[in-house]
């Protein structure tokens, strides 16, 4: 069954097809439900997978993050090891305050010339710091993924993380449920495939239904 969560109302700013947000705490499922819309035909975006980019070597962002931290930080291939990076970034708020101003405006204007080219189809971003960030105004709607508490710690113990590592990434994120009470929809990640791609189907089929309103 579709779980909506209704709040902001949705924005129309340029006449391309709308760029959605994708938003939800880690573990809740963001990737899943781009697939889910991917398989129907749109658009869809990562911000993490975009940031990656920006690890490569010879980018400014590398060049960055080599001077402040050093070489020791570089995975065998010569790009920046995201893990060695969020050991720092998670355990020192002031460090992760310097990454985020690094890479965050080339980020968002990325997302932004990426989905508004696109005239075809609608975009589905994940934007897991959506709200952290004060991105709203740069997208027409905003979904948000959840899951239970206990959902959420046992996927990302599954992923290799351990409790102090959960813990510390998710003190740096607004939880889960204040995140779908924010949201204009929101879909629930604790179900069957069936399920999954059900909500999202009638989700798609609700937003061409009020952005067609607009028009």
């Amino acid at each position: 069954m579709l779980s909506f969560c209704a709040g902001l109302s949705l924005r129309i700013s340029m006449p391309t097809m709308p760029l959605i947000a994708v938003t939800g705490g880690i573990g809740c499922g963001k990737t899943t439900v781009l697939g889910c819309f991917q398989k129907q035909g749109c658009l869809t975006l990562d911000a993490d997978e975009l940031a990656h980019e920006m690890y490569l070597p010879g980018t400014e962002a590398w060049r960055q993050m080599t001077d402040r931290w050093g070489k020791g930080i570089l995975a065998a291939d010569g790009s920046v090891d995201r893990k060695a990076v969020a050991r720092i970034v998670f355990s020192e708020q002031r460090e992760l305050a310097w990454l985020n101003q690094l890479l965050h405006p080339l980020l968002r204007e990325e997302i932004q010339r990426r989905g508004r080219q696109n005239q075809g189809v609608f975009t589905f971003c994940a934007v897991p710091l959506l709200y952290e960030l004060g991105w709203l105004d740069g997208f027409d709607a905003v979904v948000a993924t959840w899951c239970p508490r206990e959902v959420q710690r046992e996927r990302l113990r599954q992923r290799g993380w351990s409790d102090d590592e959960i813990d510390a990434r998710l003190r740096t994120q607004l939880a889960a449920e204040e995140k779908l009470e924010r949201a204009d929809y929101g879909i629930v990640t604790s179900c069957t495939w069936e399920s999954l791609d059900e909500q999202c189907a009638e989700l798609l089929a609700l937003l061409k239904q009020r952005f067609a309103k607009k028009d």
